[in-house]
């Protein structure tokens, strides 16, 4: 073993250790690529008698080259080694799941972070550094000016989640016989407690009034009866379907006679590592208010996955018209932060209990395994009853007002409001404790 190492190397040269030992040097270097916007990272091993100069001269071959076939036309081959092969890999063995694009982009993201290096070199503490930083920084979509832009802004809890699992499941079906290494990294906790975020039918009929009942005509051509955005809200008011279900719904799911339906399963959540068969799907019962609307919501053809954003941007709209006759009438303003979300299903739920008074009602109908998924739904419910509660208490805890005496008018006798008489002195008026007059 060289005795020398090191300490100070430059940009793109790094030393390797197994069990603490080291072993050599792996040297990187970022070069154009086609399909690769930000170039391919380019990965080499050298062993421990490599001297600083041999590795440098390594790195300015391969941009030269890369140059090279660049000006000369010649494109390089698309071959993939290290941790982009692998990911290519597990792509194409998980094709067929129902969200494998969203898992996709995720692997894509830990593409971007570990390029070609060598996937069984990549360290724990390496992923959690990642996930911080995606806690932290982000960055995170959004719009602006209607138009969708990255921000250095904190990623939820959730989103960090997504992106972990997504490297786990690699791990699991490439190599699943071996320690998975993304399970020493513990998920991000979400400390914020759940908001209870449901309105009422009237004001979310409020909203709905405000959504135009026509499309965006393309450009150069004219708009149309119906609007897709405002019968998706209403099915999903009067049904409690989110919008991944209504985009999945068939209308054999739907029996207008009953009326029920069997809502499609909502792929949420963390799918067990132990494979077991999934419950058979119960019907649910519907509202008759919502048979038209769902007759209305298929020939429409609405049935079908839809963008989230635009559907948002639609409802933010309707609730900042709504507002605007709100402030002309002197009413108070509509929570402009609400989520469509919280305008249908959340709504939804939490009218089910208002009439209900019973949570078991509200898992039924909205599909819960669990009963305690349901009590945010209450939530807002029940404030409304507490603070029913506490007003009457209010007034019969206040004093009675004071009232003035009939003597000379002065405030006296009932001061403090409505007492007991008081009680009289009971007196033994037997013989022996009469007091006889002296003779």
């Amino acid at each position: 073993m060289v005795s020398s190492v090191h300490l100070d190397l430059p940009e793109g040269v790094q030393q390797t250790f197994r069990d603490g030992t080291w072993r050599g040097y792996r040297v990187t270097v970022r070069v154009p690529w086609p399909g690769y916007p930000k170039g391919r990272l380019l990965t080499k091993r050298f062993p421990q008698t490599a001297t600083l100069n041999e590795m440098i001269a390594w790195r300015e071959d391969q941009r030269v080259d890369a140059r090279r076939r660049a000006l000369a036309g010649t494109p390089l081959p698309a071959v993939v080694v290290g941790f982009a092969e692998d990911a290519e890999r597990y792509l194409g063995a998980v094709q067929t799941m129902p969200q494998f694009e969203q898992r996709r982009y995720h692997i894509k993201l830990w593409v971007d972070l570990f390029g070609e290096r060598d996937t069984r070199a990549i360290a724990s503490h390496e992923i959690r550094a990642q996930r911080d930083r995606w806690r932290l920084r982000g960055p995170k979509w959004i719009f602006e000016d209607d138009q969708r832009v990255l921000k250095p802004l904190p990623l939820s809890a959730q989103e960090v989640n997504l992106r972990l699992r997504a490297l786990e499941n690699m791990w699991t079906v490439l190599w699943p016989n071996d320690p998975n290494i993304v399970r020493d990294v513990p998920e991000c906790v979400d400390d914020r407690e759940p908001l209870a975020r449901g309105q009422s039918f009237a004001l979310a009929y409020e909203i709905l009034d405000k959504m135009p009942d026509t499309t965006t005509p393309t450009k150069g051509g004219a708009a149309e009866i119906g609007s897709l955005s405002r019968i998706r809200f209403e099915t999903m008011l009067l049904t409690g379907l989110t919008h991944k279900q209504i985009g999945m719904l068939k209308e054999t799911d739907v029996d207008y006679r009953i009326p029920s339906v069997i809502a499609p399963r909502r792929l949420k959540g963390r799918v067990s590592r132990r494979a077991r068969p999934h419950k058979t799907r119960q019907a649910r019962q519907l509202l008759p208010a919502a048979v038209p609307v769902l007759q209305k919501f298929f020939a429409m053809g609405a049935n079908r996955p839809f963008s989230r954003s635009s559907f948002w941007r639609t409802v933010k709209r309707a609730v900042h018209a709504a507002n605007v006759e709100r402030a002309a009438l002197g009413l108070p303003q509509l929570d402009e932060t609400l989520r469509p979300y919280d305008w249908t299903r959340h709504t939804f739920g939490t009218e089910v209990y208002r009439t209900a008074n019973n949570l078991k009602t509200v898992q039924e109908l909205l599909g819960h395994s669990d009963i305690n998924q349901s009590a945010i739904y209450a939530q807002s419910a029940v404030r409304e009853e507490t603070a029913a509660v506490l007003a009457e208490l209010d007034k019969r805890a206040r004093r009675a007002p004071p009232r003035a005496s009939r003597r000379g008018g002065r405030l006296g006798g009932n001061i403090g409001g409505n007492v007991s008489p008081p009680k009289t002195t009971c007196f033994d008026r037997s013989p022996r404790l009469v007091k006889r007059p002296k003779p």
